[in-house]
């Protein structure tokens, strides 16, 4: 007897984003188990309900980042401008890719009232803040930036885009044409470098 197909959990969980990613919390098991190429009871023997496969598929991109990853090694090197264009298309392409997931995490939240990933103690975007704030604190010490509350820094420059992303995603629903991201990051690197642009040394 031939013995059974074996199909792992990320085979099933990088379906459900797909499926979940294209239409949403509507989507049904079923989708999921046909792009999966598995039955829907297989679907079942893992995960208890559709809510459960959601969150799962949600948590696996929570992860950290990827545009914090060298954001240390980015210290003193460079320009600071070049770097923050840099990380910006970088956050723009993370958020372009979450929005849709957490717009659908809040309306399926955990008993606390906030999305499952997001429930726990320091969850990734308290992360993702604390090292883009130890970067922005790292080039006022080395006197690359002026000083300021590299908090308010941070939250500034990640705030203003992800409304970029969310204006877009607003703009394409109603058949218009957003600002181009590289447009859009370099002015917003222009502004919050006027403000944090280190103070000339006198001569």
């Amino acid at each position: 007897m031939a013995r059974p197909v074996s199909i792992k959990s990320e085979t099933i969980i990088e379906a459900a984003r797909q499926v979940f990613l294209e239409r949403g919390i509507r989507a049904t098991t079923a989708e999921v188990a046909e792009r999966a190429g598995i039955s829907e009871g297989t679907i079942f023997k893992r995960y208890k309900s559709k809510i459960d496969l959601f969150r799962a598929a949600m948590g696996q991109d929570l992860a950290e980042p990827n545009w914090t990853e060298r954001l240390a090694a980015r210290v003193g090197q460079g320009t600071v401008e070049g770097n923050l264009f840099d990380i910006g298309m970088g956050i723009i392409a993370f958020f372009r890719e979450m929005m849709p997931l957490m717009m659908m995490a809040w309306s399926n939240p955990a008993p606390n009232g906030l999305p499952g990933p997001l429930a726990a103690p320091n969850p990734p975007p308290i992360r993702a803040l604390k090292l883009l704030t130890g970067f922005f604190e790292a080039e006022m010490r080395g006197g690359r930036l002026r000083k300021h509350d590299a908090e308010i820094v941070a939250r500034t420059f990640l705030g203003g885009l992800n409304n970029f992303v969310f204006l877009e995603v607003l703009y394409r629903a109603n058949n218009e044409l957003p600002l181009p991201a590289e447009t859009y990051v370099r002015g917003l690197v222009q502004l919050l470098w006027a403000g944090i642009a280190p103070v000339p040394q006198a001569g």
